[in-house]
């Protein structure tokens, strides 16, 4: 498949202006109209919206339901279909090599046969996905936060205060102890996380206790990290200035903080 080689791009299109963690109330609709459904709505800071050659989309697709869980539904929609408009957010604060867009969606249409699964399975599909990413993030937390341990190290082993490197002060010694042991704790919980995702365990609870934790960790530890570096961590020339800015998304997207609690 293009995705697996590498030669197509696809994205989530989830979040709205007013659905953020609230993915219940997400509004963007999608209307059968005889072999056909109509899409309408805005999706907003959605991965790769403006590279990607199709998205899946959250869409609206039985308002009257009685039970808001099964109004939702999931559609697969290429992004060169007449209609449908990508605007890139510029500026971000951190992962700006991560194609980020807004989603504009007006009168799209697409084949029913575009459905993924049944229809009103949308939000159960959704929980399923967000039972996979968030291990992904949390691996990522592990890794920014290692990453981070690494440049702290290799900073405070060259760097020279009071006649002597600061890695000999038993201060600097504390501070990387307890950074080496809170990665190894969440770099232990995401594996067990990323074990129970690839033999089909149910692993709701524990992924967001991975993503949760490895989140935080990453804040802490790249925050401590640029402590190290003193007035040279708040330079654009070293690495974990990037490292700090890069870390704060773990704890928003795919789930907030509070959310994965």
């Amino acid at each position: 498949p293009p995705l697996t080689q590498g030669k197509a791009i696809m994205g989530f299109a989830i979040t709205e202006p007013d659905a953020g963690s609230d993915t219940l109330s997400a509004s963007t609709t999608a209307v059968l109209s005889g072999d056909e459904y109509v899409i309408n709505g805005n999706k907003v800071m959605i991965g790769n919206g403006s590279i990607a050659d199709f998205l899946l989309i959250y869409c609206l697709t039985d308002p009257e339901e009685a039970s808001k869980s099964l109004r939702h539904s999931v559609l697969v929609v290429e992004t060169d279909r007449e209609g449908y408009e990508a605007n890139k957010i510029e500026g971000k604060m951190g992962l700006r090599a991560s194609d980020t867009a807004n989603i504009f969606l007006s009168d799209v249409k697409v084949p029913k046969e575009n459905l993924v699964g049944k229809r009103g399975q949308g939000f159960f599909q959704l929980m399923q996905f967000f039972d996979r990413s968030r291990a992904y993030v949390a691996a990522h937390g592990v890794g920014l936060a290692q990453g981070a341990l690494d440049l702290a190290i290799k900073h405070v082993k060259t760097r020279e205060q009071f006649g002597q490197k600061i890695a000999a002060f038993q201060a600097t010694q504390f501070k990387i102890a307890e950074m080496s042991t809170k990665i190894e704790l969440v770099r232990t919980l995401t594996h067990k996380a990323c074990w129970m995702v690839d033999h089909g365990k149910t692993h709701t609870k524990t992924v967001a206790m991975a993503k949760w934790s490895a989140a935080r960790t990453a804040v802490e530890v790249v925050d401590e990290a640029l402590q190290l570096h003193g007035g040279y961590g708040y330079i654009n020339d070293h690495d974990i200035e990037r490292f700090y800015r890069a870390a704060k998304v773990l704890e928003i997207y795919e789930g907030t903080k509070e959310i994965e609690k």
